[in-house]
């Protein structure tokens, strides 16, 4: 039996397995499965042993789990987390500087101290000072981070920091420079917050699933997929959680080319509850130069460059009482899927008259599901019956507002689904699909029901609305793809957000029919092909790329091709080592861990890269990697001395820098 390895994908929707060949380079087995938001591991659990048994159908018997060689995993777990302002509440210790951006902790401070951009230190640390900040914020944090004003230059007043706080405190403490070389004091500091609160995040993470591995004795080592869709240990991950955001897009990036071959194209990602979008050049996706951007805050994290809009097959489709459609960004439960779990809603929704709510704001048809009691919130009289009333099973608000008797628009359900203590279902997607004949997975009754409400208010057929609700959706698809495509031209505008641009893209995308008045046939022409991958794909793309003038790739188990990029990946590490000019000559030699001084331009050279090899070996090897290879890169940068002479001769330029990028890549496992 050749090796193996398991890949896993949580994503907000669905959690997807694959078991794959490494020699052969071939899935051997897949799962999909509904990811229990309340507790990730229940779908991973059910993920491996579904991926188990599936193996055994597929391949007439039961797999070696010593052929296991890696699990590998991406989540959403740490971008969600971000987002929704989860996690540790973390102490920000801050040397030498004041941000006067907003930082993502309420507990923090200024000690003096910070560096010169030559790393000479500017103030020395007053240690009584930090120890008086820590044991008072002691008792109101979970972890610590430390970031000192350009730290990157010299990196020993952050460390003197980080080693005071654990030896008073015993908290897991990140100091900013161990994530990022860049400089950027705010964006650095953001950084640093972010990863100390995501860590006891992650760390549950990791234990949960190594528990569900030792249930079925894999021994493997347990991979992580980053950002930029490598591959860091799982030790790694718990250290630099915040390196793990945005890796779900970037797993299904890699697995798109692994599945493919495609180098140049257009990957997009339909899941769910988003829609990914990256530009794969040469084998790789291009990176953000400026770092992520998550929650409203810009990290130092490098990460895949991918666009992201709130449209997947659970997208909330809306009516409003002005015949305005909207898909999305929300996401709810089809209506197909939960009258397939409790049959009696098709009676509920048979019941609701669109003519009711004609002048009414209220969405129909909505079904409310109860999740959770609320935590530290005071429930209203009326909101507490909400409750009541579905807690054991879902209603709609039909069925809700005639038990309590109450004009619709005005009962409180909204801040409940905002507290996540009640979820909705709604018509999506997948039940348009249901509609049209795409898809056969579920209830189909509910989702012609929700359909003919909606399209009574749209006022159109039910036939002629399911027409409308895919052209939308091809549009949204559409725009995203040329203004992302516009984006890496370098254009400063987005072309769907212009008038002009909106309404010559829905002639082109649209199946609006102008008769005689029709001057202009709209045409376009991708350049690179667009390759399609999650579970929604088919229904779409086929007629999408007929409409932009593109060639179409969807690969075999695109529906899981998010899991196959987690086991694609390599480990890889990456940094930039400067040599700058000295104050009274030399040069300066700025590593992520010291601060050199040199007389010889030569031996600054020959030491900075000789450390950053070595550097960057270690922390590949720290991340399991095997058979690891370094490259070395160096951009020597010079300023022109006069207005006239030859600038490539030596005597007519002033020496800036010389940057060092340094890169060790392995294989993510060893034999």
């Amino acid at each position: 039996m050749a090796e193996m390895a398991i890949g896993i994908d949580t994503g907000g929707t669905f959690t997807d397995g694959v078991v794959f060949d490494l020699e052969n380079k071939i899935v051997k087995a897949e799962a999909k499965v509904e990811t229990s938001r309340h507790d990730l591991t229940l779908a991973v659990n059910r993920c491996l042993d579904r991926l188990l048994e599936d193996y055994k159908n597929s391949n007439s018997g039961n797999m070696d789990i010593a052929k296991i060689k890696m699990v590998a995993l991406s989540t959403t777990l740490a971008t969600n987390a971000i987002v929704e302002g989860q996690g540790a509440e973390v102490g920000l210790i801050q040397i030498g500087f004041e941000v006067e951006k907003g930082l993502p902790t309420p507990h923090f401070t200024v000690v003096p101290g910070g560096c010169t951009i030559k790393g000479q230190i500017r103030e020395e640390l007053n240690l009584d000072l930090v120890e008086k900040a820590v044991l008072e914020m002691k008792d109101q944090v979970d972890a610590f981070a430390v970031s000192g004003y350009l730290s990157v230059r010299n990196p020993v007043q952050e460390m003197e920091v980080a080693e005071l706080i654990r030896k008073l405190t015993g908290y897991p403490v990140v100091a900013a420079r161990q994530l990022s070389s860049d400089l950027g004091m705010h964006e650095r500091t953001v950084t640093a917050v972010l990863n100390a609160r995501l860590m006891p995040l992650i760390t549950n993470l990791m234990d949960s699933v190594k528990e569900g591995m030792d249930r079925l004795a894999i021994k493997a080592p347990l991979m992580v997929v980053r950002g930029d869709g490598s591959l860091i240990s799982e030790t790694k991950a718990r250290e630099k959680p915040i390196e793990t955001i945005l890796s779900g897009p970037a797993a299904s990036i890699i697995g798109a080319l692994t599945l493919t071959g495609v180098r140049e194209g257009i990957v997009v990602d339909m899941g769910g509850t988003t829609t990914d979008m990256a530009v794969l050049k040469d084998g790789q996706p291009s990176l953000n130069s400026e770092g992520a951007s998550v929650g409203g805050w810009l990290t130092r994290v490098k990460a895949a460059q991918i666009t992201t809009i709130g449209l997947g097959g659970d997208s909330l489709i809306r009516v409003s009482k002005n015949a305005v459609l909207t898909v999305g960004p929300q996401r709810v439960f089809p209506l197909s899927w939960i009258a397939s779990q409790y049959p009696y809603l098709t009676d509920e929704l048979e019941d609701i008259r669109s003519y009711d709510y004609t002048m009414m704001d209220t969405h129909l048809p909505t079904i409310l599901t109860y999740i959770k009691d609320p935590l530290n919130i005071k429930l209203t009289k009326t909101e507490q019956q909400i409750i009541d009333i579905i807690k054991e099973k879902p209603h709609t608000l039909h069925y809700i507002n005639k038990k309590l008797q109450k004009e619709i628009d005005l009962l409180p359900w909204q801040r409940l689904v905002t507290v996540a203590s009640v979820h909705r279902a709604s018509l999506t997607p997948s039940d348009i699909l249901h509609v049209n004949g795409s898809l056969d997975l579920w209830n189909k009754r509910a989702a012609e029901l929700g359909t003919a409400v909606l399209a009574d208010r749209y006022r159109q057929s039910t036939e002629t609305f399911v027409e409308t609700v895919m052209d939308e959706i091809l549009y949204m698809l559409a725009a995203l793809i040329i203004d992302r495509l516009l984006e890496e031209e370098g254009a400063g505008f987005s072309f769907s957000a212009e008038k002009g641009g909106s309404y010559l893209l829905r002639k082109l995308i649209t199946k609006e029919k102008s008769g005689r008045d029709a001057q202009i046939e709209w045409l376009t022409k991708l350049r690179y092909p667009i390759v399609a991958v999650g579970a929604p794909v088919e229904a779409y793309f086929p007629e999408l790329v007929e409409r932009m003038g593109a060639n179409l790739h969807i690969p075999s188990f695109a529906e899981v091709a998010n899991a196959v990029g987690t086991v694609s990946g390599k480990a890889v590490e990456r940094i930039t080592v400067l040599v700058k000019p000295g104050d009274g000559g030399g040069f300066l030699v700025h590593t992520p861990t010291r601060r050199e001084f040199f007389m010889i331009f030569e031996e600054a050279i020959e030491y900075a890269c000789r450390e950053g090899e070595r550097y960057v070996r270690e922390q590949a090897a720290a991340s399991g990697a095997a058979n690891i290879e370094t490259i070395v890169e160096r951009h020597d940068h010079y300023s022109k001395l006069a207005a006239t002479g030859d600038s490539e001769r030596l005597e007519n330029r002033l020496f800036i820098e010389s940057v060092i990028e340094v890169s060790a890549v392995g294989r993510p496992w060893s034999d």
